[in-house]
């Protein structure tokens, strides 16, 4: 079931009882359809725990019935929903650090380089920050996305120079703004339920994403017909549970909650990057035209990009520290 639905579960039932003593609903949010990978790794997850403590139903709310990703950490944080993994892109509005992940230095990197940082101590830092800014616990290791790239409608982008002056759909992230805009493009900012309509509005010429999240809404029925294998930037989810309502469970359930994550967390992270292999034949047998840069291109782009990468974490309020660490990556 989705993290996101079992979070508002959760916290609708924390909020009508006076402790998990008894039997409750606990919501996991998720903006994802039922199709997207991160959907089913939070379907897996409720099943689990409601295999382990069956006083308690979990189910995952998707789709963004519940709540939308944009707004669904602040919705966890206050207890309206008990559960959800929202993406990084989101975070940074309550923890600038957390941008620091959407800079020209992560870019092109593999799942391997990237698991590197967020599993060890930047990681931890990262998300403790968070853990103070808001009401929440992070449950566990982080979940992949995958490498984000360019889809575009009409343009079939070829080369990084091509995206000057489309208009490209961006799913949060002050950083994801600033490095469209210093490629040329003009990035707009659209929750991801809205998008598309968007398309089919032609108010936005592309976005930026990655292909399980193209495959999961079928977006070439939307437009889209292009795909540029930017590998922008490397996100990932945070599986979050409201504070409040882990300090009112029992102690075995918050340990039982962190095992369940863990123990299918190097599953959920290999069926990310199955799902993006997989999406990438789909998009083919759709029709949609694949390009991609040469590893040289891309790492001649990324270098341009990095003279401005002091500029963009301060406008952004990356802290000095966190900046310091993020040098020193892939030199």
């Amino acid at each position: 079931m989705k993290v996101g639905k079992i979070l508002a579960v959760l916290t609708a039932a924390l909020m009508t009882v006076p402790s998990l003593g008894i039997a409750a609903d606990i919501q996991i949010s998720t903006e994802n359809t039922a199709s997207h990978f991160q959907t089913v790794v939070l379907q897996n997850y409720a099943e689990a725990l409601n295999s382990h403590i069956p006083e308690h139903n979990f189910e995952v709310i998707h789709s963004a019935r519940a709540f939308s990703d944009r707004d669904v950490a602040e919705a966890v944080s206050s207890g309206r929903v008990a559960i959800a993994a929202p993406g990084i892109w989101h975070l940074g509005r309550y923890s600038s650090d957390l941008n620091a992940l959407l800079l020209p230095r992560f870019m092109g990197l593999g799942a391997a380089d990237v698991r590197k940082v967020v599993d060890g101590p930047v990681g931890r830092t990262l998300q403790s920050a968070l853990e103070k800014q808001l009401n929440v616990k992070v449950i566990g290791r982080w979940l992949d996305l995958g490498p984000a790239h360019i889809f575009t409608r009409k343009k079939k982008v070829k080369s990084f120079d091509d995206l000057k002056g489309l208009r490209i759909r961006y799913p949060g992230g002050e950083a994801n703004a600033l490095r469209l805009s210093a490629l040329g493009a003009i990035p707009v900012l659209i929750p991801w339920p809205n998008v598309p309509e968007a398309l089919d509005r032609e108010e936005i010429d592309g976005l930026l994403t990655t292909t399980s999240t193209v495959v999961s809404a079928s977006l070439w029925d939307h437009g889209i017909n292009y795909a540029f294998l930017s590998h922008s930037y490397y996100p990932f989810y945070l599986p979050l549970i409201s504070g409040d309502i882990w300090n009112r469970l029992p102690e075995q359930h918050r340990t039982q909650i962190e095992e369940d994550w863990e123990a299918m967390i190097e599953d959920g992270r290999a069926l990310a990057v199955r799902h993006q292999d997989q999406s990438l034949f789909t998009l083919r047998e759709r029709g949609i035209e694949i390009s991609a840069p040469t590893s040289e291109e891309r790492e001649r782009q990324r270098s341009e990009l990095l003279i401005q990468q002091h500029s963009m974490a301060h406008v952004i309020g990356i802290s000095e520290e966190t900046q310091a660490v993020i040098e020193a990556i892939r030199k």
